[in-house]
């Protein structure tokens, strides 16, 4: 008979070990960039289901959301498309090993050419999201960005997505006074 102390020894190295083997799952924001990834060359149509006053007119639009393309595994790019205006385009990039989600608004004029406001966004982090929902605070330049706009009260921006992989992903915006939602029916592609 084994005694009851090298008993004990032996399930906790055998924890330990499994332990190391298992180091469990990825950061959540692999994760969550891992569902992005999952939508690559598909196209999905989506509405704005908020009531702010402000949103009347898209609340009258299909939203088109892709194709989304993925340049590499780090990399997701959706287009989006408010009824027949594409001048939109959300780039998420996992930067630092996973520890970083950088979300970037992309918009041009009419021409073409690119929007005075855009390129802004913010950075998740693995302490405020999830596999499944990734939180965006506005960063310093978009800040600076808004202020040379006259975009003030877009200073306190907080942008977050949800994705329920082949059902729904949700795009929020959020500030005082400001909720914008649209959601997206990844159930079916267009």
């Amino acid at each position: 008979m084994i005694p009851f102390k090298t008993q004990i020894g032996l399930f906790c190295a055998g924890f330990a070990l499994t332990a190391c083997a298992n180091p469990g799952t990825s950061q959540p924001l692999t994760e969550f960039q891992s569902h992005l990834q999952s939508l690559c060359g598909k196209t999905f149509e989506g509405a704005v289901t908020s009531m702010d006053a402000v949103d009347a007119d898209w609340r009258k639009e299909v939203l088109t959301l892709g194709p989304v393309s993925c340049p590499n595994a780090n990399t997701t790019v959706l287009p989006l498309a408010v009824g027949a205006d594409e001048s939109r385009v959300w780039t998420l990039a996992l930067e630092d090993d996973g520890e970083a989600l950088d979300f970037r608004h992309a918009h041009t004029l009419k021409d073409g050419s690119p929007d005075p406001v855009t390129g802004y966004g913010g950075v998740a982090t693995n302490a405020n999201s999830t596999s499944t929902r990734a939180v965006f605070p506005v960063d310093d330049y978009s800040k600076a960005n808004f202020k040379e706009n006259g975009l003030e009260a877009s200073m306190t921006n907080t942008w977050s997505i949800t994705i329920k992989p082949a059902e729904q992903m949700i795009y929020k915006l959020e500030r005082e006074n400001r909720n914008f939602v649209a959601e997206f029916d990844l159930s079916a592609e267009k």
